[in-house]
């Protein structure tokens, strides 16, 4: 019941080009947890997710939605930034609204220092003159969720986009505030453009670490070789799309739920992402994309209907 994968078979589809083959999914059986973990104590909060998932909102989920609608008194408290994260649809939402941001710890005269991505391309043909920037891909989903351009600063709030220490806590998706930048040879400032510095941050729940930058490799614009990009594995993260916060859990967000909402189960990922009700504000509100079974992934409901009529996989 979450976003379904961009451009790809979901794990329960057979593609195409194995038609003929035996179909892998059909061999599991169903063990299915019914134990609300996240948003236990919260009967309500759990009664409306457990109807948007299944396309059977009421009139009195719609009631509760309404009365979250974020307020001039919200922007002062608990659900200003940079307290409450803002949870959008779309990648261009999210951008404004981190530019935003950024601007105005500029005009307050913070420092804030842009970082470039070093990359490298390993397997260049040596026939090949085309410029390193034409072969790099601009979509960040496509360069391992690693940016290309970065602007940080002591106090920028930043999230985690790699798996750097599964055992010590620091996971995609983590996310936490910048304490402290330590630039190369001990210097105490940006000295060149291609500078990448260490960082400390003072990550959410899991305390003060420092991260370097790192290595990842992604195949070039269409596929003229593999590209090597070294860079520190994060994005700003006062804004952040749905995509980006599954399997997040925060206290407190902004969530537009607006006409912007394009994806089966956009909805109902960006509010499963809260512990309560509480700590719910809802900047933009359709409620009409949020009724019947349009925000849902309806594959995935039958493929669910399928199981629980089937539990037990054949024996081979």
């Amino acid at each position: 019941m979450q976003l379904p994968p961009v451009r790809g078979l979901q794990v329960f589809q057979k593609p195409n080009s194995q038609l003929l083959s035996l179909h892998l999914w059909r061999l599991f059986g169903l063990v299915e947890l019914t134990q609300n973990m996240r948003q236990q104590g919260d009967t309500s909060f759990v009664d409306l997710l457990n109807a948007l998932r299944v396309g059977k909102m009421e009139a009195k989920h719609f009631d509760i939605l309404i009365s979250k609608k974020l307020n001039v008194a919200d922007l002062e408290g608990d659900f200003a930034l940079p307290k409450a994260i803002r949870i959008y649809p779309t990648n261009k939402m999210v951008d404004e609204l981190n530019h935003l941001v950024v601007t105005h710890y500029r005009n307050q005269g913070a420092q804030i220092f842009k970082i470039k991505a070093q990359d490298e391309l390993l397997d260049r043909d040596p026939r090949n003159n085309t410029n390193m920037d034409k072969l790099v891909p601009k979509d960040i989903n496509k360069t391992g969720g690693i940016p290309h351009e970065l602007e940080i600063f002591v106090g920028a709030r930043v999230m985690l986009r790699y798996n750097v220490l599964v055992e010590g806590g620091l996971v995609n998706g983590v996310m936490g505030v910048i304490t402290h930048i330590f630039w190369p040879n001990y210097r105490r400032d940006q000295m060149y453009d291609n500078d990448i510095p260490d960082l400390q941050i003072e990550f959410d729940r899991i305390g003060i670490h420092r991260l370097t930058p790192i290595a990842v490799k992604f195949p070039a614009v269409k596929n003229k070789g593999t590209i090597e990009r070294r860079m520190l594995p994060i994005v700003l993260c006062w804004a952040c799309t749905v995509h980006k916060m599954q399997g997040c859990t925060v206290d407190k967000a902004v969530i537009n739920l607006g006409s912007n909402l394009f994806a089966d189960g956009q909805a109902y990922v960006a509010l499963s992402r809260l512990r309560s009700l509480d700590g719910l504000r809802i900047e933009d509100l359709d409620c009409l994309k949020l009724t019947g079974t349009t925000p849902c992934n309806e594959d995935a409901l039958e493929e669910m209907e399928r199981m629980r009529k089937y539990p037990l996989a054949p024996r081979p």
